[in-house]
């Protein structure tokens, strides 16, 4: 009996030291894997209320975030649902309307004494009657309107129409030993048809440059003033000529063309600083300034380019042409005598090389027609 006692207390005091053992482990503070000791956290009830409340506050601002879009996306479906359902009243009101309207004309169609409800409907069967006839005689009428209107300009008589063509551009002189280029360059032509091909006109051109005499640096101080061996040279032509022109092709928007013409010149050659006061004589016998050469003479002109008309009576003319003198001049006129005057040689001879040079234009003018 004493045996199972004391056996009974071992057993007594081992589990009692076995579970302060492990309550002992299970107060101490939490290790964490990296082997530091985690900080026990302090807390209370009063905490842990207002943590709920925090979580419950974050719950209730997420449900209204979502409630808040699902308004919107209702509001816009419903405007959607509003304007789909209000098309879709008038598309059906439309329709029955048409639907009736059918009905009605079907029936007033149908009957033999259609009444006055039916007059519409039976009127309008009598304008489309009338209508179709019109288009049926139009259609007929029109072969005989066409022919009408086309049969003059199919006839080519001469001077049907008068053209006045404006123009303006460029003309570059390439001589044997100049090659010079015009400032102004342009005139006006009168022009007429002879067929529905072939055209004459007259026309009046005029042209300018200016150039420096570089040459008559040979004379060196023999020539006008000191410092002025290189004076400027103002050439000017005026010309009048006649021309014809065969139109390749019969278009009325497009007519390219090409050309010939001869005409008769007046030109003019002067130098700018021109004053005789200005001269230096060195002690010889040359006499400087007031120098110019006049001149006339005939030319001749190739031609071709094409005519581009926007309507009937204006249009718009590009041309390239080739001219040159024809022969010598017909008469020439200087106030100087080449012989004492070095410069006014110089005048005649630049004006000689002007007019036998080949000189290449380029145009643009307006076509005017009536």
């Amino acid at each position: 009996m004493k045996s199972r006692n004391l056996l009974a207390l071992v057993l007594a005091l081992s589990f009692t030291a076995a579970y302060a053992q492990q309550e002992q482990v299970m107060n101490q503070d939490q290790i964490d894997v990296d082997g530091y000791l985690r900080e026990k956290q302090v807390t209370d009830g009063e905490l842990e209320q207002i943590r709920g409340e925090i979580r419950k506050q974050k719950n209730e601002v997420q449900l209204n975030k979502d409630k808040s879009k699902g308004y919107n996306e209702l509001s816009k479906t419903t405007e959607k649902l509003s304007d789909v359902t209000e098309d879709f009243i008038d598309s059906k009101k439309s329709a029955q309307k048409d639907i009736a309207e059918y009905n009605a004309k079907i029936k007033c169609l149908m009957e033999e004494n259609p009444g006055k409800d039916c007059d519409k409907y039976i009127r309008n069967r009598k304008d489309q009657n009338q209508v179709v006839q019109q288009e049926v005689q139009v259609q007929q009428a029109a072969p005989v309107s066409t022919a009408a209107v086309e049969a003059p300009a199919l006839t080519g008589a001469p001077f049907e129409e008068i053209k006045l063509l404006p123009f303006l551009g460029g003309t570059q002189y390439n001589g044997e030993v100049e090659q010079l280029e015009a400032s102004i360059a342009g005139g006006i032509r009168l022009e007429s048809n002879l067929s529905t091909r072939f055209s004459m006109g007259m026309g009046i051109n005029y042209s300018k440059l200016n150039t420096q005499d570089f040459a008559n640096t040979n004379y060196s101080a023999q020539t006008y003033g000191v410092g002025y061996q290189s004076r400027e040279i103002e050439y000017s032509s005026m010309g009048f000529d006649l021309y014809s022109k065969y139109f390749i092709t019969k278009g009325e928007r497009f007519r390219p063309y090409i050309g010939a013409g001869l005409g008769y010149n007046r030109a003019d050659a002067k130098y700018t600083q021109n004053d005789p006061n200005s001269t230096f004589n060195n002690g010889n016998m040359y006499n400087y300034g007031d120098e110019t050469f006049k001149t006339s003479y005939f030319s001749g002109t190739l031609m071709g380019g094409t005519e581009v008309n926007f309507s009937k009576h204006f249009g718009v003319n590009i041309e390239a042409s080739y001219s040159t003198g024809l022969g010598d001049s017909l008469s020439s006129e200087s106030s100087k005598n080449p012989d004492n005057n070095p410069d006014q040689k110089r005048l005649r001879e630049l004006g000689e090389e002007i007019i036998n040079a080949n000189a290449m234009s380029i145009f643009v003018g307006a076509v005017v027609t009536f």
